[in-house]
């Protein structure tokens, strides 16, 4: 189907949504990454602050996740950060949340990072969110380009690996011919 203008493809969108408003129900649950590790690692390709929740079981961290889910859906702090909960103490090159939340930069190679607000687990709604927002206005997404940082990382020795394999390493860039 063919709108002809983006006016009439917003007013095709905006009818569409009307048709689900009644029945659409407000995102509650934090979109959240598999471990620290990954974490880390998305958040710094990213270049997002990491938000670290750490409770001293399930039962803890799921209800500090649902208070940080209220303000991350807010307007002001939807998209900004990456997430990940965890059920118990986890190290990963040399970083160990504590207890609560916590507000990281990570490192440009997602190896660790550095605390930039951190906030007890028993900490009041109001404090949920001046940490969340104080770490997120101390973050530094600073640019870089592609292939200074991934010649930066070989010769830090510093390497990845994918969880799927990687088959096509040569992009189609390779040499044909004899």
């Amino acid at each position: 189907m063919t709108y002809g203008t983006p006016e009439r493809f917003v007013e095709a969108l905006n009818a569409t949504a009307k048709k689900f408003e009644k029945a659409a129900k407000p995102i509650q649950a934090l979109p959240t990454l598999r471990d620290l590790r990954i974490a880390l690692n998305v958040a710094a390709a990213d270049m997002r602050p990491l938000v670290i929740i750490r409770g001293k079981d399930a039962v803890e961290s799921t209800s500090l996740a649902k208070r940080v889910a209220t303000c991350a859906w807010s307007k002001e702090a939807i998209g900004t950060s990456h997430y990940v909960i965890l059920n118990e103490e986890v190290t990963f090159e040399g970083l160990t949340p504590k207890l609560g939340i916590t507000v990281v930069q990570p490192d440009p190679f997602g190896l660790g990072g550095e605390l930039l607000s951190h906030t007890l687990p028993t900490a009041t709604q109001k404090a949920v969110l001046k940490t969340l927002t104080e770490g997120v206005a101390k973050h530094e997404a600073l640019a870089r380009d592609h292939d200074d940082h991934v010649r930066e990382a070989r010769r830090k020795g510093i390497k990845w690996e994918t969880e799927v394999p990687v088959t096509d390493t040569k992009g189609g860039r390779e040499k044909r011919g004899g």
